[in-house]
């Protein structure tokens, strides 16, 4: 499917506030990685903290996620239905969290998501 180039189809209001919310999911990024960085999946099942604070973050992407307009989430190829509902099932379902996906997510899936946005912001 041909996706028009960013600066033909955002406003400038919604390119405003979107690259707002995409700075705070990379901010959130840079921390999960902090969080996780030198650990293995096997700490990070023992410490609580460590979860709780990767948890919040990946719900904040979420949210911030959710904020994103729709024109700047078509030239953005990330699974956006995936992290609003990562972000839903943290919210709602936060003591059921499997947290080997909460683990691969953060120390995997989350690169994805990080090198597609900057992708993005350099073509801005």
């Amino acid at each position: 499917m041909f996706l028009p180039s960013p600066s033909l189809t955002i406003s400038k209001q919604f390119m405003k506030d979107d690259l707002l919310y995409l700075e705070r999911i990379l901010g959130a990024i840079k921390k999960i990685q902090e969080y996780t960085k030198n650990q293995t999946q096997q700490a990070f099942f023992l410490d609580e903290m460590r979860q709780s604070a990767i948890m919040m973050q990946l719900i904040l992407i979420g949210e911030m996620a959710k904020k994103v307009s729709v024109e700047t989430r078509a030239v953005i190829d990330i699974p956006w239905k995936q992290i609003t509902g990562f972000r839903d099932r943290g919210i709602h379902d936060y003591f059921d969290m499997d947290l080997g996906i909460v683990w691969v997510t953060a120390t995997e899936d989350i690169f994805i998501v990080e090198k597609a946005i900057r992708e993005f912001w350099e073509k801005r």
